[in-house]
């Protein structure tokens, strides 16, 4: 009667919590008053927002306000419903204009030097992205998405979101950043401003409409619902439990959002993803179609009438219908939540882990329902395995003690749960092995090559392991040599501070990078520190420059050199960087790719006193690094040019030197074969060539991956790899005389289903010697008007870097074109070295072009071959003012050429050959022009 009585009791409460859906849009202003200086709040929540100097005018959707970027504003009271302090959203219409302060104010809810706002979003002008602020424990966290992302002169809709673990950007619905943020939000208790940052200059310049803030983080999904500005959408959305959430119960109350059209639901059910994505009505796992927007299960007379079972992923699906809507059902998104085991999960160390730290504490998540925890701990399997009767504990952390290098250890965790013991998996670890010191004066080398866990061990011998500390899952990826660490502005490793207790008056850090494509941050890319004193950093880049910094104590002055670097140097390539510090000369160096980069003399002060150190970030994880490290090396001596050079090769008994090179994008019709440089004792080699990773990289003689054993140093590829064949990865070991076998790196090359007329990527910024013609700066291949007075055209910039890295449509450069048809037409020309427009298939022409609202309204032209039929004109009459990138996609038939042999592609703006005396001035920009089918 008691169990019945609390069943009843429960149920009740489930169906009236299921008419309460939590108020998740906490403000939303739309601006349609039309006129006074009240923005009412239509959420609800009564934020209604004063007018200061904003004015009633066009927006996205029916009226917006408009802001003049120097005093404009709309203020909000502090409310506790703004005040959110877990998961975020913010979302608006924008239409910006490129004038006024540096930074456009969207909407904050702090102040210029604190108390900082816990949710903003901002437009950098310079940069034009989408820069989004938290307040995260107190502390200021942004958060930049890549350059390029907002164009001005245009709506566009901007959306940032924090769901406790990552932040993420969206622009136009895309997301264009995401970025691991853990923390809790701290609110200020401050008006939120719309247009402007209390205390700042950040004024907004421009129109904004749709603003609209969340207590949660929407999914990609629900921002395009937010998007369309109450037009509609018509799929369910909102879920609770939230997509992939932990659940921790044995019946839900499934509830959602439904879409703007529906009459009923169609629901599904079940714990099988392909069962509920593929189920119709006559599956068991539809549950039936119901005017209600939630759904019990777990209980008597629902679905599973048993409970919910513990360590099971449920799957649902909510199908909006509407019969009198033509395009009714409206299938919606396969959402899931997980019940944790009733046994302990999430060991850390990981099961199966090498490489664990012989100082490390044990922890795991608690099982399902459990109170209480016996843990056993050894380093025999069997006797872990049977053991018995452990003291129970409350904690979730158990400390092993001081264990041994090089050995297996074995633990298993048993829950109670005030009923009944759950026995668990036995897991297993093992420890740091014991390494020989082969060069005194190599103090720390960490290669990465773990490939997982939260190591970096110290290949050196000195035993200045390293932790790994990650605001998500620390992601190890293919690095130059073996296995790297991606950083992701999230990573950072810690190295004991003992690394620098030989170090005094010289030191040399070497490294190889790979910065992020799309841009890298101002950072530290290591950081020996005593208190705030730097003794040891190094930024790369900073500001555009490459500053390494050295000798500071107590808050003195410290030994600085720095030299602009072009972002090819540090972003979108391998590099090797090496600083070298002798405070014994004076003598200061940064050596790039083997050779003398920049230098300064009458650098003097000691480095000692070093009570932090980390690779990736500021020890305080400020300006962390976007990028990818690999085999950072630390010497208590000032290496040699000779010795930087030989530390560049590596290991020099592994083969090197692939071509492709490392992640080349290749077009089919340049991949005959692969080639590489033999090791110095190889007397043959196992080829290994496939298109999945794991399985190359794991591959022996026995595969389908093994390509041969051979003497020679090519591989002809002839039927293995093919047009848009995509991804393809290969490795070389290495076969030495006695028949050791060195397993070589993993390297990878894409074939795409294009064909590349020119990505921009292979231009540089080498200047010929006076007097000699200039090779391969962009301009060298684009011929353009300079010099004539009838063609208005100049490509590229007129000092490094030539060509364009700042705004670009994929890689890391573009081309940028200045035209002037004041009484002049501007082209350029590129002679091809690839004439058949007919190989693969191919009978479309692709490329990217971008302009600005701000540029003479004038045509864009395409042409082939000299003397050949008239150009294609760009279907926009204005496409010089087009202030994004547009893909414009021209058939190659229009042209009217031998498409077998077309020597030359030009670009031109204006009317070919008919100059027009009021022609106008501009700045384009061209990416990606490639063939397609």
């Amino acid at each position: 009667m008691c169990k019945k009585l609390i069943f009843l009791i429960s149920l009740a409460i489930v169906l009236g919590m299921a008419a309460n859906v939590s108020a998740e849009l906490v403000a939303y202003w739309s601006f349609n008053e039309g006129s006074g200086d009240i923005v009412f709040d239509l959420s609800g929540n009564g934020n209604d927002g004063t007018i200061n100097g904003a004015t009633r005018g066009e927006g996205k959707y029916g009226p917006g306000l408009h802001f003049n970027g120097q005093d404009n504003y709309v203020e909000v009271p502090a409310s506790s419903s703004l005040d959110t302090d877990t998961n975020v959203t913010v979302a608006a219409w924008i239409n910006w204009i490129d004038a006024g302060d540096g930074w456009l104010a969207i909407l904050a809810n702090g102040q210029q030097n604190g108390p900082w706002e816990n949710y903003g979003l901002f437009v950098n002008r310079a940069g034009g992205f989408l820069y989004f602020t938290l307040s995260l424990d107190g502390g200021h966290v942004t958060q930049s998405a890549p350059n390029g992302a907002v164009a001005p002169g245009q709506w566009l809709h901007a959306a940032a979101t924090w769901d406790g673990s990552n932040a993420r950007i969206y622009v136009n619905g895309e997301l264009v950043l995401e970025q691991a943020q853990t923390g809790t939000l701290v609110p200020p208790g401050l008006p939120l401003r719309i247009g402007h940052r209390d205390g700042s200059s950040h004024y907004f310049n421009g129109a904004i409409d749709e603003v609209r803030v969340y207590n949660h983080a929407l999914t990609e999904v629900e921002i395009l619902a937010a998007m369309e500005g109450g037009v509609g959408y018509p799929y369910a959305l909102g879920p609770t439990p939230e997509d992939g959430a932990l659940y921790e119960d044995t019946w839900v109350n499934m509830s959602w959002s439904p879409g703007s059209f529906a009459v009923s639901h169609d629901v599904y059910l079940g714990d099988s993803f392909d069962d509920v994505n593929d189920a119709t009505h006559d599956s068991p796992v539809f549950r039936g179609n119901q005017m209600t927007t939630y759904l019990v299960a777990g209980f008597v007379g629902f679905p599973y009438p048993d409970g919910l079972v513990p360590g099971t992923t449920y799957y649902w699906r909510v199908d909006e219908v509407n019969e009198a809507e033509p395009n009714s059902p409206w299938k919606g998104d396969v959402w899931s939540f997980w019940i944790p085991p009733r046994t302990a999960y999430d060991s850390v160390p990981a099961d199966g882990i090498d490489f664990v730290l012989t100082d490390t504490a044990l922890s795991w998540t608690a099982g399902f329902g459990a109170s209480l925890h016996q843990v056993y701990f050894g380093d025999n399997l069997d006797e872990v395995t049977n053991a018995v009767g452990a003291v129970l504990q409350q904690a979730t952390t158990y400390s092993p003690g001081t264990l041994e290098s090089g050995k297996t250890y074995y633990w298993r965790v048993d829950e109670f749960d005030g009923l009944e013991t759950h026995e668990g998996d036995v897991w297993s670890f093992q420890t740091v092995p014991e390494l020989e010191i082969t060069d005194p004066t190599l103090v720390g080398w960490w290669t990465f090559d773990e490939g997982e866990g939260l190591t970096a061990v110290d290949w050196s011998g000195h035993g200045n392991h390293g932790r790994v500390q990650s605001a998500a899952d620390p992601v190890w990826v293919d690095g130059y040599h073996a296995r790297a660490m991606d950083m992701a502005g999230v990573t950072s490793v810690h190295i004991p501070a003992e690394a620098w207790s030989t170090i005094a008056n010289q030191a040399t850090l070497a490294m190889w990078t790979y910065g992020d494509p799309a841009g890298v941050p101002d950072t530290f890319n290591f950081g020996a520190f005593a208190g705030g004193s730097r003794v040891f950093s190094a930024h790369v880049p900073w500001g555009g420059n490459v500053y390494f910094d050295s000798g500071q104590t107590a808050g003195d002055d410290y030994d600085r050199i720095y030299a602009p670097a072009s972002p090819g140097q540090y972003r979108g390539n391998w590099r090797h960087w090496t600083f070298v510090k002798n405070a014994e000369t004076g003598v200061k160096e940064i050596y790039l790719d083997g050779e003398l980069w920049h230098s300064a003399t009458g650098m003097t002060r000691a480095m000692t006193g070093v009570t932090e150190f980390t690779l990736g970030s500021h020890p305080n994880g400020a300006s962390p690094y976007r990028g990818i490290m690999d085999d950072v090396r630390l010497y208590s001596t000032a290496l040699t040019a000779e010795q930087i050079a030989e530390l560049m090769l590596g290991n020099k008994r592994l083969a090197g030197s692939p071509v492709p090179e490392r992640l080349a994008l290749v077009d089919i019709r340049d991949i005959s074969s692969l080639s590489w440089s033999a090791g110095d004792s190889a007397v043959s080699h196992d080829i290994y060539l496939g298109t999945e990773r794991d399985a190359v990289a794991g591959a022996d003689n026995s595969s389908p991956e093994f390509q041969g054993n051979q003497a020679g140093t090519s591989l002809s590829l002839a039927s293995l790899v093919e047009f848009g064949g995509g991804d393809y990865y290969w490795r070389v070991d290495e076969i030495e005389a006695d028949g050791t076998v060195l397993a070589g790196t993993l390297w990878k090359f894409t074939v795409p289903d294009y064909l590349i007329v020119d990505n921009f990527e292979s231009y540089d910024d080498i200047d010929p010697a006076p007097g000699e013609p200039g090779l391969n700066r962009i301009f060298d291949k684009w011929i353009d008007g300079f010099g004539t007075t009838t063609n208005g055209a100049l490509v590229g910039n007129d000092m490094p870097p030539y060509a364009e890295t700042g705004i670009v449509h994929g890689g890391i450069q573009s081309m940028i074109y200045r035209y002037d048809n004041a009484g002049k037409t501007s082209e350029a020309t590129l002679t091809l070295a690839k004439t058949d427009w007919t190989a693969e298939g191919v009978a479309k022409l692709s490329l990217w072009v971008r302009g600005d609202s701000g540029n003479s309204p004038d045509r864009i032209y395409v042409a082939l071959n000299p003397g050949a039929p008239g150009p294609v004109y760009h279907d926009d009459p204005a496409a010089t003012q087009l202030s994004t990138w547009n893909e414009w996609i021209i058939d190659l038939a229009v042209f009217g050429v031998d498409l077998a042999n077309v020597s030359t592609i030009t670009v031109g703006v204006g009317t070919k050959n008919a100059p027009a005396a009021g022609g106008g001035q501009g700045t384009l920009y061209f990416d990606d022009i490639k063939l397609v089918r």
